[in-house]
């Protein structure tokens, strides 16, 4: 039986209002840079069984309110009042923690001695052991080398610490003190929803709340449904990539086929890429997960903000995730950089989108949520000091009648920048640019977003930076609807001196005192034909200082004399680059979306269905062999299709060589 209209809004917004405290508690108590500044933390109410019903979004991280907390309960056992369960295991948790830094804590909530609800969030450490600082690095290949593992288990106990465990967690991570800080802020925002409701509880009693919970879910599926309901019936397919799998330059596919239908949503990502060894895969334990719907969710509660952010959102999703695959790997698998990969799970689901509602849909957004991480060493202490120095994020891509965000990417929208001054208080560094990268931005009628670029400099010696997540290098941010895909995205040691270096994607860097790390982000790419972009747009970014007077001319066909628009030499040029210029994306098998020149020449030797065959004759060999069997193969089909181009004979050819060379024949 549900509760009437009136009460159950008046219970949402109570909550709402409680679930932003915990929130707020967590940021204001937290220790660490990462958690206090970037706010990369949630903190939220489960019901019983442990799905969220009442989520965060004023502060926070937002993809995480479709997370089941199911079976880390299940696996601690009975629960009593004051009890804290912890746990950062991936494997251990079901993929309620998709990487060792993400400490997650449950505090169940009691009524009357009945169990009524949990406090549940995460923090993001800056340190959790493992073989590098700062814990992730791109070239762990399995997740014993990323830190400390804890399966689910109890913190507290009946309110009282449990010194053994948390011992053991402070003795394997570099920031001891400052870990334990963050955790009890968590603990202090948990602490905070409880108080809310009992408050919630007393006034209107624990029958009615229980109620609610269960209509605030099923309401947010309801108007999921009948939104899902007015999209295109059909099945749309999309693929993206992450650049390379780190071990070797291949890259990982992404592939996805978006089937809408009577109310639901299937996402099926047969075609991905087997796991790599490597630590860019996602842990989802097979089932439905949020990360593999970040896209969707955004796009659910942009059409209707009404939508509350709870469970209820994912139930009228399924999902196909093939097991040893990227997006559903075996254990032990690496997995420390799995948003890399959410990112561009996230653009493959956009895309996908893109077919099924294109008015609605922006271009690629930057895509990349760089963690920029810093050790120094720390006389004082006797130990190394490790900071998250600042999220670098790209541009986000242009919109249907409007820019892309100047870095800003919607899929990390819930990321802060660190203010330098904090930055440089808490590090010894100095921060010598922070700014928009100009003429970063893709093209369009709506142009991308404009990418940023950090520069620091380090005093100390010894100094190492890891930089996970660095993406879109190589492959740009694509462009749609007439867009030109947005600018890549680059590494530079001691810019602008006779010492300059270009350096590829970082995994562990060694800075000498006085050098400078500068990262700049890719821009967004852009939405509609770029020379339809209005020249009064086009003059102000030059003005702006984000448009160069010769990108305007080459890109926009925007001439300008001093600072005004010449429109009759803007008209003629406009003219020509019409006539002898082709639309981004003309002449490929997806003329709707520019890629960039990178993926187009990648695909020329890799179309879509010899991808699909290859994908399929790796998930076909029994797991340990199909990273061998991979870089292999693909090595083979290079080498051939630098000849000429490939068929499926021939992949079936060296695919039989391949098995007999094995012993699989």
């Amino acid at each position: 039986m549900r509760l009437d209209t009136l009460t159950v809004e008046i219970l949402r917004n109570y909550l709402q209002g409680a679930v932003e405290e915990m929130a707020y508690v967590t940021e204001r108590t937290a220790y660490t840079t990462f958690v206090k500044e970037t706010a990369d933390f949630t903190a939220g109410l489960l019901t019983p069984s442990g799905e969220f019903f009442a989520y965060p979004v004023e502060l926070g991280v937002a993809s995480f309110g479709g997370i089941n907390y199911a079976h880390t309960l299940q696996a601690v056992g009975p629960l009593e009042p004051g009890d804290v369960i912890i746990t950062n295991d991936p494997y251990g948790s079901a993929a309620a923690a998709t990487h060792l830094p993400d400490i997650h804590l449950i505090r169940p909530i009691f009524s009357d001695g009945r169990l009524v609800a949990h406090g549940a969030g995460f923090l993001h450490s800056s340190d959790v052991g493992g073989m590098v600082p700062a814990s992730i690095s791109p070239r762990a290949s399995e997740i014993f080398q990323e830190g400390l593992r804890v399966p689910p288990k109890k913190l507290f106990v009946r309110g009282a610490v449990n010194r053994d465990l948390l011992d053991v967690i402070l003795a394997n991570c570099r920031i001891p003190e400052q870990n334990w800080g963050d955790l009890q802020a968590l603990v202090a925002g948990l602490t905070t929803g409880e108080r809310r409701l009992h408050e919630l509880i007393r006034r209107f009693g624990s029958d009615t709340v229980d109620k609610a919970m269960d209509d605030l879910i099923d309401y947010a599926t309801r108007k999921v449904e009948a939104l899902i309901r007015r999209m295109p019936a059909g099945r749309y397919e999309f693929c993206d990539y992450i650049e390379d799998d780190v071990v070797t330059d291949i890259p990982i596919r992404l592939k996805v086929a978006l089937t809408i239908g009577d109310g639901r949503i299937h996402l099926d990502f047969t075609g991905s890429d087997v796991q790599v060894g490597s630590a860019l895969n996602v842990p989802t334990a097979g089932r439905v997960h949020p990360f593999m719907a970040v896209a969707l969710v955004n796009y659910f509660v942009t059409r209707d903000r009404t939508i509350p952010l709870n469970a209820g959102v994912l139930k009228p999703v399924r999902m196909t995730l093939p097991e040893g695959s990227v997006v559903n790997p075996r254990f032990p698998a690496a997995c420390g950089v799995r948003y890399a990969t959410v990112l561009r799970i996230y653009d493959a689901v956009l895309g996908a989108l893109a077919r099924a509602v294109p008015e609605h849909i922006p271009a690629a957004s930057g895509g990349q949520g760089c963690m920029v991480a810093l050790s120094l060493p720390d006389a004082e202490a006797g130990r190394r000091h490790v900071t998250v120095i600042e999220p670098m994020i790209g541009g986000g891509g242009g919109r249907p009648g409007r820019d892309g965000i100047d870095g800003c990417d919607a899929s990390l929208g819930f990321l802060k920048t660190t203010p330098a001054e904090t930055l440089e208080a808490e590090v010894p560094i100095v921060v010598r640019r922070f700014h928009l990268v100009p003429d970063s931005a893709g093209p369009g009628r709506f142009r991308g977003g404009f990418g940023v670029r950090l520069d620091f400099q380090v005093f100390r010696p010894e100094g190492l930076v890891t930089a996970r997540g660095m993406e879109r290098l190589r492959f740009a941010p694509w462009g749609v609807a007439g867009g030109t895909a947005g600018a890549t995205g680059s590494v530079v040691l001691n810019p602008e001196t006779p010492a300059e270096r270009a350096l590829p994607k970082i995994d562990v860097l060694a800075l000498e005192p006085g050098d400078v790390l500068s990262v700049r982000t890719p821009g967004g790419g852009g939405h509609g034909d770029r020379l339809e972009r209005t020249p009064a747009a086009v003059l102000a970014d030059v003005m702006a200082g984000l448009v160069s007077r010769e990108h305007a001319r080459e890109a926009y066909g925007v001439v300008l004399t001093g600072d005004r628009v010449d429109a009759t030499a803007t008209a003629a040029r406009r003219a020509t680059q019409r006539q002898t210029s082709a639309p981004p994306g003309s002449g490929t098998e997806d003329p709707a979306f520019d890629f960039g020149p990178a993926r187009r020449a990648h695909e020329r030797r890799w179309p879509p269905a010899l991808q699909d065959a290859f994908i399929a004759l790796l998930m076909s060999l029994p797991a340990p062999y199909r990273a061998y069997a991979r870089r292999t193969l693909y090595g083979r089909v290079e080498t051939l299709a630098a000849q000429r181009p490939v068929t499926a004979a021939d992949l079936e050819r060296l695919w039989q060589d391949l098995r007999g060379a094995i012993g699989l024949r």
